[in-house]
């Protein structure tokens, strides 16, 4: 059946653009295939749910809303007064769609779907139409937390190719991920489109050596695509235990938000964890415009 692609796009308070879309492979013949937008849900709310029908768009339509020429199957679902994603109130909808041979179910498919307005704007980052300052702590650096301490914190986790299980319950619970990529990442592309699928994760961080090319570019659709070294078509600069005069030089040198991170060794806590990303904004204040720190 080839794998679901779900994605958003234009998203504001009155409308979301919900598309759900197959990829790499053909649809089996004389199958039709329908789907619906469910919810939302929230772990801290109760909400009211609605269900929206996706419906197919022309494949010249599909063309240019998925940003290549496949020729595969695009549906949209347009959510009237959308609930977003955030580490406040996380709300999920969940897209279904099934596949159809007459009346016979062919296969089916569910994925959850968090609209997140996360995103990069010249050397800043905005998270709900508002300037936003990154803290995050590598996992490695603090002893293990409940997600609930991370969410009360307000601290992203930087984790190393985190799983399923792990994304599912932070983007219910409504924590922040920052994604290292491995440097033996066998298929760019294919991860960072697994990634996508999260609200939870914030951005993915490409290994120093990675090349982004365009088919990893469209995979990471609603996903910041960060690297340790300048590269054209990123979102995110992070450079990592430079002098403060290096990092002032890069932050001014480049059009995409820089964030600066030091590792700060171990932290019993998470309270320790936060004092030190605000003690590494201290030392560079005046150095710089930062999008964010991390430990």
């Amino acid at each position: 059946m080839g794998e679901l692609e779900i994605f958003f796009g234009e998203a504001n308070n009155a409308a979301a653009r919900v598309y759900a879309r197959w990829i790499e492979e053909a649809l089996p013949e004389h199958c039709q295939w329908a789907g619906r937008v469910v919810g939302p849900t929230c772990a801290y709310s109760q909400t009211l749910s609605a269900t929206i029908p996706l419906r197919r768009k022309s494949p010249a339509a599909a063309q240019r809303t998925a940003g290549d020429s496949t020729g595969a199957a695009l549906a949209e679902a347009v959510v009237p007064d959308p609930c977003f994603w955030t580490t406040e109130l996380p709300f999920l909808y969940r897209v279904e769609v099934e596949l159809r041979r007459g009346r016979e179910v062919v296969a089916s498919a569910e994925r959850p779907l968090g609209i997140r307005r996360l995103g990069a704007d010249r050397r800043r980052l905005l998270f709900e139409s508002r300037g936003w300052v990154a803290r995050g702590v590598d996992v490695r650096e603090v002893p293990e937390t409940p997600l609930a301490e991370w969410r009360a914190a307000d601290l992203a986790m930087i984790v190393d190719a985190p799983d399923d299980a792990l994304c599912e319950a932070a983007s219910r619970l409504g924590v922040l991920l920052i994604a290292e990529l491995p440097e033996s990442e066998p298929s760019l592309a294919a991860e960072l489109r697994r990634l996508a699928r999260w609200p939870a994760v914030a951005m993915a961080l490409l290994p120093e050596r990675a090349e982004l090319d365009a088919a990893s570019r469209r995979a990471a659709k609603n996903l910041l695509v960060g690297q340790r070294v300048q590269q054209t078509k990123i979102d995110v600069v992070v450079c990592e235990d430079l002098a403060a005069d290096d990092i002032a030089a890069l932050a001014a040198e480049v059009e995409v938000p820089v964030l600066a991170q030091r590792r700060a060794g171990w932290c019993d806590d998470l309270a320790q964890a936060r004092h030190a990303c605000d003690l590494l904004q201290r030392d560079l204040a005046g150095s710089g415009e930062f999008a964010g720190f991390l430990v």
